[in-house]
């Protein structure tokens, strides 16, 4: 399996870097060289969906069919939104590929089944429940300034719910899976619509649109059970309705110390680089806050992670302060994007230190392939990541996968265990049920550590895996070096 060009690099070099599948062709690795040879920059193009031309202009959305469901979604559209599971438990919702104008959906009835019990909607018409499906909302960049999840996250949302055990309550779980482009705005337009026909929504990447999403009045308001990784406590804490599955980059401040401190990277003087927007400020507190008290010398360097003609420039120029400030060790918590232009430059001018920072974003393959092409393969970095690498890929999942699959599969693979352990956790198929239910719950996951939710406390990570980039190795189906591998038996517990 191999990615499209433009899916791949023309959206991903736009900024940053958030998911990855298979490697890159020669065309695209061609395009990259010339790219960073070049100073050129890139604008925030768009890319052709599957079945179906991309413009900046409008949202990618689609309803993924799951588990053999007759759902099938837009995809590549220009503009409108996926339609939805009609009323009654359909399971036909129908849609159009590579088309103009999407169709419009409204909202999901639900079942009025029993009134009691685990599995009762309490006669409600709950959005996203019917007598046969559980829908839930997924909202991620596919196209625009975010790096645009390749063919691999279509096709890998469905493997773990195909399994007839992991229906919740008899019913097919299917996601509703919605391109936010990486800006805030636009998450907020697919994230409207999800609120009113999906159960739950799930921010699943992009720390200022899962902000943005969580904190609307559509959903805030509302009560709409939020999920994502962890990311920002930003307008966050004490949100009834939202819920984090991993650690916030603010707590793995600590364990991105102890993790230097084990793996031997430089301790003497440190750059602590982070976007300058305030979704970033508590990660870059937490994160000075660890070194003042380890009495390690460090220089906060604030960046304009902005995506415009100056992008490349700007993180160019950020690089010259690395190769140029004598550190040993830099802390980066900003889009991966802005990490391949800073590093590039950096290793021409001779920076030999390592990079370091908190998951959940650098550690996918297609930052490793890129940023190893980009520095010659000469790149250093250790970062954590919310599950271990693919080198820890389990039987069952391979299984599931027919051993054809890469790190977005396993990504994927162990975000829907999360959601299938979230679900059972419900006290009703209600949304106030879900909410009351995981505010008291500890789920074991599988992939990822474990998370433990409490009514006063909805940041449920409790620990990160150590991943160390290697430029020698090739991950699976990948046909460019650049590999993440996993350090360590076991997470650094928070």
């Amino acid at each position: 399996m191999r990615r499209r060009p433009s899916t791949l690099l023309v959206a991903l070099l736009s900024l940053s870097a958030l998911t990855a599948a298979c490697g890159l062709k020669q065309e695209q690795y061609d395009a990259l060289k010339q790219q960073q040879q070049n100073g050129g920059t890139t604008g925030d193009a768009g890319a052709g969906g599957s079945g179906g031309a991309q413009t900046s202009g409008g949202a990618t959305s689609g309803v993924s069919g799951i588990g053999g469901t007759a759902t099938s979604g837009t995809t590549g559209v220009l503009s409108g939104t996926s339609g939805s599971a009609g009323s009654g438990g359909s399971s036909a919702t129908s849609g159009t590929s590579g088309a103009t104008g999407g169709t419009s959906g409204g909202a999901t009835s639900g079942s009025t089944g029993p009134t009691s019990g685990k599995c009762s909607t309490l006669g409600q018409n709950v959005p996203g429940v019917t007598p046969t499906q559980i829908r839930i909302g997924v909202h991620a960049p596919q196209t625009g300034t975010g790096a645009p999840f390749p063919p691999s996250f279509e096709q890998a949302v469905p493997l773990y719910w195909k399994d007839p055990a992991h229906k919740v309550c008899g019913r097919q779980v299917v996601i509703d899976f919605q391109d936010d482009k990486y800006t805030p705005q636009t998450a907020r337009d697919v994230c409207g619509p999800m609120s009113r026909r999906d159960f739950i929504v799930v921010g699943a990447a992009g720390t200022d649109q899962i902000q943005s999403c969580a904190t609307m009045p559509d959903i805030a308001g509302k009560g709409v059970p939020y999920l994502s990784a962890g990311v920002t406590t930003n307008g966050l804490t004490g949100l009834n309705h939202y819920f984090a599955f991993t650690l916030t980059y603010a707590q793995q401040a600590s364990l991105v110390l102890r993790n230097a401190q084990q793996q031997k990277l430089g301790l003497k003087k440190w750059a602590v680089v982070t976007s300058n927007t305030n979704n970033f400020k508590d990660a870059r507190e937490a994160m000075e806050s660890t070194l003042k008290a380890a009495h390690i010398a460090f220089d906060d360097i604030q960046v304009d992670a902005t995506n415009d003609s100056g992008i490349q420039g700007r993180a160019a120029n950020t690089g010259t302060k690395i190769a140029t400030g004598g550190y040993d060790t830099v802390f980066v918590d900003t889009s991966p994007g802005y990490f391949l232009y800073m590093s590039g430059t950096a290793s021409k001018q001779g920076f030999s230190g390592t990079y370091t920072g908190p998951g959940v974003t650098m550690t996918e393959v297609t930052v490793a392939q890129l940023v190893c092409a980009g520095t010659g393969g000469l790149v250093k970095a250790n970062f954590l990541a919310p599950y271990p690498g693919i080198d820890h890929a389990t039987p069952d999942f391979k299984k599931a996968a027919n051993n054809s699959y890469d790190d977005i599969y396993w990504s994927i693979w162990g975000l829907s265990q999360s959601l299938f352990d979230a679900l059972n956790a419900a006290d009703t198929l209600t949304r106030p049920g879900f909410i009351s239910g995981l505010s008291h719950a500890t789920l074991a996951n599988g992939v990822y550590p474990k998370s433990a939710f409490s009514p006063s406390n909805h940041f449920g990570g409790t620990a990160a895996w150590s991943q160390r980039m290697n430029c020698n190795e090739r991950e699976p189906n990948a046909n460019q070096n650049g590999a993440w591998d996993t350090v360590g038996t076991a997470p650094l517990v928070k």
